[in-house]
């Protein structure tokens, strides 16, 4: 997940100094919003934006009145039209808030939040439909979009409509497990890309039959991307989607004709899975050619008898291999970032491959030593 708007709500009664105290320490959350009544009351981290919600321009005079003691960087929030007009005048930043409950009110957020840094939304409906339809009209505005949230769930669906998702989320919520949950998603996320190295074939063997696995997706690939199958924990080659034109039948974009049965498969967070683990609803990895990731889920796990290739490839004196189905339909990336057949590679051959230390338990990192042949 890349970097994202993060404001908590303590527009509420039941916020205790605790929890506040966890959202100044986390470095995941940036903004806080605050009711006009409540300022004052709170200490906050100077790197954390301070939002006010204000509904009446009776509220944004006394605000005003007392700014001194305040920062003279906030953000003033509110439905109100005139607040916003008046904060703009003295030249604060804006945002406006909207309750989404129908049409008229959709229409609203599209035609006037752009007049404004921020625009926050909050929808009566759990569809994700207005939300849709507001990020389209605003796309090509330098407006951020923040949806309120009460659940991580909820914010992690959010980040992803449209595939940009909304530009942040605003969340409401006075349990402190939920602010732990959001810091553990936001953290794994931030591991977005692995270092894909250049190896050295080192021997190709043709092996005869064996089981095999094609992983289906739920979602396109793009012709750079590709799994990373491995026999062993220390790495593995990058298997390419089947996005490449075949002579003799469809492309199938949603899949990698992965491996043996035996081989780890690259999963998020860095961990690993057999294949035969490996289970519809489930994520794996994806990688492009530059060591680019994302997850996608598990459509299909399809397991067939066929003939088998090894591929060995050595990079600084380390061994990496896979066992891949022997037909030159199999590709993966050479060292130049460009698909080959399976059954084309040789010795001294440049070949893609990502190369990390070894030792893995149920597919976790862990530090041990461990010979793996």
């Amino acid at each position: 997940m890349e970097k994202r708007t993060i404001w908590y709500d303590a527009r509420n009664d039941y916020i205790e100094q605790e929890l506040l105290a966890l959202v100044n320490q986390s470095y995941n959350f940036n903004g806080i919003l605050y009711h006009v009544d409540q300022m004052g009351e709170w200490a906050h981290s100077d790197r954390l934006t301070i939002a006010i919600h204000v509904n009446s321009l009776q509220d944004l005079e006394r605000y005003l009145d007392q700014a001194s003691n305040e920062r003279a960087d906030v953000v003033i929030v509110s439905s109100c039209q005139g607040v916003l007009d008046k904060a703009r005048l003295v030249d604060l930043k804006t945002g406006l808030y909207v309750y989404i409950e129908d049409e008229s009110s959709m229409l609203r957020a599209c035609e006037e939040g752009s007049d404004h840094h921020y625009l926050l939304v909050e929808f009566k409906d759990e569809t994700n439909i207005p939300l849709e339809l507001v990020i389209a009209k605003l796309q090509q505005s330098d407006t951020e979009i923040i949806k309120y949230v009460q659940s991580v769930s909820d914010a992690v669906v959010s980040k992803e409509v449209m595939e940009v998702g909304c530009d942040g989320f605003l969340i409401d919520t006075n349990k402190a497990e939920v602010i732990s949950q959001l810091n553990t998603v936001l953290e794994k996320a931030k591991t977005t890309s692995l270092q894909v190295v250049r190896a050295i074939v080192t021997d190709v063997v043709h092996l005869g039959p064996g089981e095999r696995a094609c992983i289906d997706t739920t979602s396109l690939l793009t012709t750079e991307e590709a799994m990373i199958v491995g026999s062993t924990s220390g790495g593995g080659l990058l298997v390419c989607s089947e996005t490449h034109y075949l002579p003799y039948m469809n492309t199938r974009p949603f899949r990698v004709n992965a491996g043996a049965v035996h081989s780890y498969i690259w999963c998020p967070n860095d961990t690993t899975e057999y294949i035969t683990d490996l289970k519809v609803g489930g994520k794996v990895s994806v990688i492009d050619t530059k060591g680019n990731l994302r997850e996608v889920n598990i459509g299909r796990i399809k397991i067939e008898v066929r003939p088998l290739l090894l591929i060995e490839a050595e990079y600084e004196g380390k061994k990496i291999n896979a066992i891949v189905q022997d037909d030159w339909h199999i590709r993966i990336f050479d060292g130049d970032g460009n698909p080959k057949n399976a059954t084309a590679f040789k010795k001294g051959d440049e070949i893609l491959a990502y190369e990390c230390e070894p030792g893995r338990h149920v597919g976790v990192k862990i530090l041990e030593k461990i010979t793996e042949n």
